[in-house]
């Protein structure tokens, strides 16, 4: 069975994606999570497996070859927050972790939901990095305006998590 990916980034916004992840798994949907080890300074591996009932992968190279696991299951490849960095390594493919080299080896839908200071976000690096990817097929939810964290104020928040789900489900429907 096909599930949906969620892959999760070292940004302050991955406490939502545990929200995410829960209103999925409890809409009956089937959602498997992996992570950069930046993300878990954020939110524990735990977390997630409590959600999905799944193990949650970080690593690349614990056992076999997890990114063909992981690609070969996926309806849906969501990166859910995308942070600046894990954002410019998709855009120029850079494979050095779990969630890259996922990425790169994905024939599925992909969407990205970036989330990261505002002044990161409007970059023009960042923007370039967009660009590349919208160009690529990947689908973008734009972030929200508003004060993040550090009281910056701008584009930059994560988009809501009601909005990321239903567009994940549109995706996820239309290749099962």
């Amino acid at each position: 069975m096909k599930e949906i990916v969620i892959a999760v980034t070292g940004s302050i916004a991955a406490y939502k994606s545990c929200e995410l992840v829960r209103n999925l798994t409890k809409e009956g949907f089937p959602v498997r999570v992996i992570m950069t080890k930046n993300a878990t300074n954020f939110v524990g591996k735990i977390t997630f497996e409590a959600l999905t009932g799944k193990s949650v992968r970080v690593d690349e190279f614990d056992t076999g070859m997890a990114h063909i696991e992981i690609k070969n299951l996926a309806s849906v490849f969501a990166v859910v927050p995308c942070s600046a960095n894990t954002l410019g390594k998709l855009a120029n493919g850079i494979a050095d972790d779990l969630v890259s080299s996922t990425y790169l080896a994905c024939t599925c839908p992909v969407l990205v939901a970036p989330s990261m200071n505002p002044g990161m976000y409007s970059h023009k690096a960042t923007q370039r990095n967009l660009a590349q990817l919208e160009l690529d097929g990947v689908k973008i939810v734009t972030p929200d305006k508003g004060v993040v964290v550090c009281g910056d104020e701008g584009y930059g928040k994560l988009a809501s998590v009601d909005l990321i789900m239903e567009k994940i489900i549109q995706l996820h429907k239309s290749q099962v």
